[in-house]
């Protein structure tokens, strides 16, 4: 995922018509795809939220990155007066740009899907050798699944926070190529119960909460 310096368009259309709407019409889209869903840590409000959307989406047009994000970081929680350190704001904008890549990635694998019609799930440190590495991700390294298939609906990344993980689109030329195939059933599921916004949500393991949604069904379901 490119986060500085290259523009990607369906990215800034996507974080530009979330914008357009109002904060709660934002959430019952989120909310509509998935109950747990939220756009936000405990304590900010609306404005604050806007604000940091804001930023993110100008960093994506000016091509500045996290860089010129965090420059806008200080002023932004100052002015709502909300105490946060660096170390959250870099956290902020990695989830906040890879929702609008994941979301912008989507949009491009619908249009695409009548001669890419599958998907391929990719865990960078299957062999978790690396810090953080989640073993239920790395279970699902490697899956293949037509676009369409629900399992996408609750599994498209990113999954959680700090994600890393994506998806490649794929013809049926490609998954010969490499000697893959596609799965005839997707993976086994265990789900599990967490609080969220006061209420108990059931979701798929190794989904954290408020993840377990295709931010990119939601950003077609976003206003021109």
């Amino acid at each position: 995922m490119a986060t500085s310096g290259v523009r990607f368009d369906e990215a800034i259309d996507f974080l530009r018509r979330r914008l357009a709407l109002p904060p709660e019409r934002w959430l019952e889209l989120l909310r509509a795809v998935d109950a747990g869903a939220t756009d936000r840590a405990a304590g900010m409000s609306d404005a604050l939220v806007h604000d940091i959307t804001q930023a993110v989406l100008d960093a994506l047009e000016e091509g500045t990155g996290l860089p010129g994000f965090l420059a806008e970081w200080d002023g932004i929680v100052e002015r709502h007066g909300w105490e946060s350190d660096g170390r959250r704001a870099a956290l902020a904008f990695r989830i906040a740009t890879a929702q609008a890549y994941a979301a912008g990635r989507w949009q491009q694998i619908q249009r695409l899907k009548h001669i890419r019609p599958y998907l391929r799930y990719v865990h960078v440190d299957p062999a978790l050798t690396q810090p953080g590495s989640r073993e239920e991700h790395a279970a699902w390294h490697g899956v293949i699944l037509p676009v369409d298939h629900d399992w996408w609906q609750t599994h498209y990344p990113p999954n959680g926070w700090n994600c890393r993980c994506y998806v490649q689109s794929l013809s049926a030329r490609d998954i010969a190529r490499y000697g893959w195939s596609v799965d005839e059933d997707a993976p086994p599921e265990r789900t599990i119960i967490k609080w969220q916004h006061g209420r108990p949500v059931e979701m798929p393991a190794g989904i954290d909460p408020g993840f377990g949604v295709n931010v990119g069904v939601v950003g077609l379901r976003l206003p021109s």
